[in-house]
């Protein structure tokens, strides 16, 4: 493209109340399209379509086709999508499309929507700024087009999207045919580590509000989402990987809108020499300031994960919105060296692990069994592994100790579920944070796990880990 072409696509923008009313369209779909489906059953438009249905969006549905659909392409259910060869046949708004069509026909496509008929536009197709000069010239393209009509686009070269709320499913994973509703919103430039971090959180029990893989970015940035995420209330943590933030001051002032029971954490890559030159030929990124971005991300409150594992575990901590008022730390146990190792990290981070308040000491002593301690840190020994009753009653004085501001439990290999339910009952008799260190394996505890995993306790495998969380919810930013 000419210079002349180049300096009108620097020059315009997308009206900034229109772009946040196409992403809360998002949010609320109520109509979408898929555009290339085909006759091939195994053509990407033709996935993405099944996985719409079959998740169970209960809008109206739309599958744009140059030829008519022949019977037999589709299985049974599929009666209720309009079939229709060209998107002009729609007469009515569409909230979101998807266009699953090579990146040299991307604009052509876009060109054959009637304007003011489609709020958002999803473009899955590689190809583009991360190919090369020529890829270049066809993202340039694109987001001339885009800008010129003012539509708002989310990717190229992404994955899709997905909203739980609506059971909207509009990707070709299907890892998100198992969807679940919750507090953490996902925005990625990498469609595989949001799939990644999807599939890790929903796995441990910590439900989505959407997941938006965002790709090149050639209109939508990921600051345009998390501007949209502060209206959304209900999204507790705002969970990102990015390889390249394209406007800093849209970025931070996106952040800043975050409500005060909304916390950000993310996943910035490009450090090394290394990770720059992947970044490029992944999503056509460019390099920054690694010690710019650390300083803004502390004065903005972002919680910076050293990896992508980090930063899943982090939003499990932040996910059901409990925060610290102070920094002490009760910790029970039922194996003394991960206590004492678990006091020695919490020390080592800034915390205290003081003493119990007299009454509860004393109450204490009367319950824990004779070979424990029941001073803080309680280690319950083995004995009590077969007296349930006596745990709950330990568990619950441990959750009115009036001195401290967190709570820790550790638990072994324990296969009696009776353990987890009295768990699960203290951390709701509470409304200060209680994370779980659980050695016991899937394998090993099934039913004990399950139960844990479906109460919105963030648990771990080991006290590090559970010092890490701890010290997200207190509040810190640079975790590592």
């Amino acid at each position: 493209m000419d210079a002349v072409a180049m300096k009108s696509v620097t020059q315009l923008t997308v009206n900034a109340d229109h772009l946040q009313g196409a992403i809360g369209a998002l949010f609320k779909a109520r109509t979408v399209a898929v555009v290339g489906i085909s006759a091939d059953h195994a053509k990407l438009g033709n996935v993405i379509l099944r996985n719409v249905v079959k998740n169970g969006f209960a809008g109206n549905i739309y599958g744009v086709c140059r030829a008519p659909v022949e019977p037999g392409v589709f299985e049974a259910g599929y009666e209720r999508v309009r079939f229709v060869q060209a998107f002009s046949e729609i007469e009515e708004p569409v909230d979101v499309a998807l266009f699953a069509v090579p990146a040299d026909m991307v604009v052509t496509a876009l060109a054959s929507v009637p304007l003011g008929r489609l709020r958002l536009a999803v473009i899955l197709a590689s190809g583009f700024t991360e190919t090369g000069e020529r890829g270049a010239s066809l993202e340039t393209a694109l987001r001339q087009y885009c800008l010129e009509t003012q539509l708002p686009v989310v990717g190229p070269n992404c994955q899709g999207v997905v909203v739980p709320g609506v059971k909207l499913q509009m990707t070709f994973s299907p890892m998100y045919n198992q969807m679940l509703e919750g507090k953490v919103a996902i925005v990625s430039q990498s469609g595989a580590m949001a799939s990644y971090m999807a599939n890790n959180l929903m796995r441990r029990g910590v439900g989505l509000c959407c997941v938006v893989s965002s790709g090149n970015e050639a209109v939508l940035t990921a600051a345009d989402y998390i501007h949209a995420l502060a209206d959304k209330p209900e999204c507790r943590v705002v969970l990102c990987y990015i390889e390249q933030i394209k406007n800093g001051r849209h970025f931070a002032r996106s952040v800043q809108r975050l409500g005060p029971q909304q916390r950000i954490v993310v996943v910035k890559s490009g450090r090394s020499t290394a990770g720059v030159a992947a970044a490029s030929s992944h999503t056509g990124a460019m390099a920054s300031d690694d010690r710019v971005i650390d300083g803004v991300f502390r004065q903005l409150g972002v919680v910076r994960a050293r990896d992508s594992a980090t930063a899943i575990d982090v939003a499990m901590a932040l996910a059901n919105g409990r925060r610290m008022k102070g920094g002490a730390v009760g910790i029970l146990s039922v194996a003394g060296g991960l206590a004492v190792e678990l006091s020695d990290l919490l020390e080592m981070d800034g915390f205290t692990v003081p003493p119990f308040d007299p009454d509860t000491l004393e109450r204490l002593k009367a319950k824990v069994p004779e070979f424990g301690a029941s001073r803080n840190p309680i280690d319950l020994s083995g004995a009590i592994l077969t007296q349930e009753s006596l745990f709950e009653e330990v568990l619950n004085l441990f959750a009115r100790a009036r001195n401290l501001d967190g709570f820790a439990i550790i638990s072994t290999f324990i296969r009696n579920p009776a353990f987890a339910h009295a768990i699960v009952r203290m951390y709701r008799s509470t409304d200060k944070p209680v994370v779980v260190c659980w050695t016991g394996t899937p394998e090993q505890t099934p039913e004990s796990l399950e139960i844990l995993t479906r109460s919105g306790i963030p648990i771990y495998g080991d006290t590090g880990r559970v010092a890490l969380a701890l010290r997200a919810i207190r509040g810190d930013t640079d975790i590592s």
